[in-house]
């Protein structure tokens, strides 16, 4: 076997979004992430599943959130999955964090929701999202880091 995997699965509670983001975290130090990288991947995480808790769920507490943490030797593989509505079929492609047209200076100018599917994207190596069988995925993917030869 070529990968190792760990399955985490937590309540809808907002408040286990933060222990899944430092789990991550940690397993991506281990896996030679730098610091700020490591903090990115928790963030991307912690965004992804605050969105299935709010979009899919309503914010309702006792429906589960997976996420499932893979490690190949290429990269690190999470998805971040619930059971509900899917997400608006064209909302991934449209996640882009921009100012409001023609105020490119002023980074107060930029919406403070929404913009987390776009952070997510711009974070990440590949971001994909899929709705199959009641089940959403969203999959994001980070190249392991280079190893510096000694």
């Amino acid at each position: 076997m070529d990968h190792k995997r760990i399955t985490f699965i937590i309540e809808s509670d907002m408040q286990n979004a933060p222990l899944i983001g430092m789990s991550v975290n940690r397993l991506c130090l281990a896996a030679a992430f730098s610091t700020i990288e490591a903090f990115n991947i928790e963030l991307c995480v912690v965004e992804a599943i605050t969105n299935s808790i709010r979009h899919c769920y309503g914010g309702k507490v006792g429906h589960e959130v997976k996420v499932v943490l893979t490690f190949t030797k290429a990269d690190i593989v999470l998805d971040i999955c619930d059971i509900g509505p899917p997400m608006e079929r064209d909302l991934l492609d449209r996640a882009v964090i921009q100012c409001p047209v023609g105020d490119n200076d002023n980074i107060e100018s930029i919406a403070e929701g929404g913009r987390g599917l776009a952070i997510i994207k711009e974070i990440m190596d590949s971001v994909v999202y899929r709705s199959e069988g009641g089940e959403n995925c969203l999959t994001l993917r980070k190249k392991l880091p280079v190893k510096e030869e000694t």
